[in-house]
């Protein structure tokens, strides 16, 4: 009867575990993220949109027309800037001022570090901030990820009467903060409005967004928790996660400390199996806040891989990366809502014993595929 109990319990988690293997992504910090940087003149709009080598691939056309993206020649990269990218952000991306839609010319595209930049311009444009109603709507890659791709947004008011940008995207703060994600495709706004209150709401919202999609991180708090920790014994783990995750988040944010990105998700993943692991082979577990203390600064690095490319600089960084961290704790808090009483439930059934080891045994091998999978980039794990 023990036995039959142990094999319907196992053999739910177990479906659960190979589902989110099969279906999530090997680095689950990448989140398909963008980022777009908007320069408002006294008469034009200048803007760029920065996409990572994965994701600019995957806008429809590119890969259908055979362009390979390592080999491009001057001619294909004019020929796909004409015939992909300039009818993608024809169908995909709309400007409007005062409900007046504006088209949006495709200058150039280029490859600039480790990410794809369009260039866009708006001309013959005549508007006064205070009065007039701006509106984006972006809608690109959206189809392509499931929905699952988010593009912060920088807004930046200049005089520059040329062309050249680079000065004002560099400048110390963007007047406006957004995230474009397949629930929040349109931005509008009047004027300058509190930047303050603006950086705060993105960077909570991303935060929130992160630790809901990093299966990862799930996967580590639900082996952390389910031993049969009590709510104020789960609270403190996890706030000591969180307080390990901000030292490294900020270090790295700050180009103090880098680790190689590979190295980071690996040890992530080993950081799952061996909690998992230390739940079958301990009957008594000590010290587990330290442990998770210990971890959770390698987690920092990979929650920086999401940040660092989208603090526009160092004057808002302290107030990003705090921001980020409250988004990422309300999201932690939010998976214990969940997680918790359904623990407590499934522990009526069955023996809190039986619960961990099944539990812990499925979680390792999650984990244990992730690790392989990230180490020897095998991509045995679909997307």
């Amino acid at each position: 009867m023990l036995l039959q109990g142990y094999r319907k319990l196992a053999a739910l988690i177990l479906v659960i575990a190979l589902f989110l293997c099969g279906m999530t992504p090997v680095l689950a910090h990448d989140m398909y993220l963008g980022g777009s940087k908007w320069a408002f003149g006294k008469d034009r709009i200048l803007s760029t949109i920065e996409l990572d080598p994965a994701l600019f691939q995957e806008i429809k056309g590119i890969k259908e027309l055979g362009y390979d993206l390592d080999k491009l020649t001057d001619d294909q990269l004019r020929e796909m800037t004409t015939e992909v990218i300039q009818p993608y952000i024809d169908e995909k991306l709309s400007v409007s001022i005062n409900d007046r839609s504006y088209p949006e010319k495709v200058v150039k595209i280029e490859r600039e570090g480790t990410l794809w930049k369009i260039w866009l311009r708006i001309s013959d444009l005549d508007f006064d901030w205070q009065e007039n109603k701006v509106k984006i709507a972006y809608h690109l890659l959206f189809d392509e990820t499931n929905n699952q791709h988010a593009n912060l947004g920088y807004i930046y008011y200049t005089d520059a009467d040329d062309d050249s940008v680079q000065a004002v995207f560099d400048k110390t703060q963007p007047d406006l903060q957004y995230i474009f994600d397949a629930n929040n495709s349109v931005w509008e706004f009047s004027d300058k409005t509190a930047a303050f209150l603006s950086d705060i709401a993105t960077f909570v919202g991303l935060g929130i967004k992160h630790i809901l999609t990093g299966y990862d991180h799930v996967a580590f708090l639900l082996a952390l928790i389910v031993i049969g920790l009590s709510a104020r014994e789960a609270i403190k783990i996890i706030t000591s996660f969180t307080v390990a995750h901000s030292i490294t988040l900020l270090l790295a944010a700050m180009h103090i400390v880098n680790l190689n990105a590979k190295f980071v998700e690996s040890v992530i993943a080993l950081s799952i199996c061996y909690i998992a692991a230390e739940n079958l082979l301990s009957k008594e577990v000590n010290y587990r806040w330290l442990v998770t203390f210990m971890f959770g600064l390698v987690h920092g690095f990979g929650f920086a891989s999401v940040l660092q490319e989208y603090v526009a600089d160092k004057s808002n960084l302290v107030r990003s990366v705090v921001s980020f961290n409250v988004g990422v704790e309300l999201g932690q808090l939010s998976i214990l809502l969940i997680t918790l009483p359904l623990l407590y439930l499934i522990k009526k059934k069955f023996s809190l014993r039986r619960v961990t080891v099944v539990t812990s045994a499925a979680i390792f091998i999650v984990g244990f595929i992730w690790f392989v999978d990230r180490l020897f980039d095998l991509q045995l794990v679909p997307f």
